[in-house]
């Protein structure tokens, strides 16, 4: 009897270890990365559109053009940082995000981010994004890439109504909870056009295209103003609040001397 309950037992011990085993290469063969990371998903605004229009090979062309070249300084942007940041891209989607859930791997991504967003506007490629921290899960090579944080940056991400950055409420949460506070560091909590999200705003910070103040005005508006000639007129109005918003929140060292002088 003895003996036949040592067997039993031993023959469980022996599943559990299997099952674990076969747990472990299942993970081994899918690479995966489980946990809460940051992540920042950023779309091409009329990409859709552009593949549709059969006759338009030469703007098809000029993206092609301009991705080869933002790829490119996004790779040396993450040059460096591999350990605490990565890369992917698919269709009309770029995503960057951190590699655990550490605080001290959200600077080298926020800087990322913004440098992204800033080249792409700079070489005419109208793009939006938005910055969210959570479940993430990646696998095979970050070739799978799912989880609630992704969801709610691709969610706000498709939501604006202009061509910027926003930090989602988990990610904003996320940082204040450490002590970091988007206002510090080139965000705000106003004016940002958001459309189903709008409700949901209050914890939304959208990235000024600066850091302090400047000597000059913004040289993001040229581009701007450039693609807004060239946009349908249903898309012109994205142009036109991202216009408007730089010019409001875009701090110059004249617009400071100048609210000196009031106070």
């Amino acid at each position: 009897m003895l003996t036949n309950k040592l067997s039993r037992r031993q023959t469980a011990a022996r599943l559990i270890r299997a099952l674990a085993a076969m747990e472990i290469v299942a993970q081994m063969k899918g690479n995966w990365i489980n946990g809460h990371l940051w992540i920042a998903h950023f779309d091409i605004l009329g990409f859709k559109s552009l593949l549709e229009n059969d006759g338009n090979s030469i703007a098809i062309e000029i993206v092609k053009s301009q991705i080869d070249e933002i790829l490119g300084e996004l790779s040396r942007d993450v040059s460096g940082f591999e350990e605490k940041i990565g890369y992917l891209f698919f269709a009309d989607t770029f995503i960057i995000y951190s590699k655990s859930e550490n605080i001290n791997e959200y600077p080298a991504l926020i800087n990322a981010s913004k440098n992204f967003i800033s080249r792409c506007i700079n070489k005419k490629l109208p793009i939006r994004g938005a910055i969210s921290y959570g479940d993430v899960v990646l696998g095979h090579d970050s070739k799978i890439l799912m989880g609630k944080a992704f969801l709610e940056s691709h969610n706000y991400g498709e939501d604006q109504n202009w061509i910027g950055l926003i930090l989602t409420p988990s990610a904003s949460k996320e940082l204040v909870k450490n002590g970091i506070y988007p206002v510090r560091h080139g965000f705000i909590n106003s004016d940002i056009p958001l459309r189903k999200c709008k409700e949901f705003s209050e914890h939304v910070y959208a990235y000024c295209f600066i850091n302090g103040s400047a000597n000059y005005k913004c040289p993001l508006l040229s581009p701007l103003e450039q693609m807004m000639q060239d946009a349908p007129d249903r898309q012109k109005s994205k142009y036109t609040n991202t216009i408007e918003f730089i010019n409001k929140y875009y701090k110059t060292s004249k617009s400071n001397y100048k609210n000196l002088k009031r106070d």
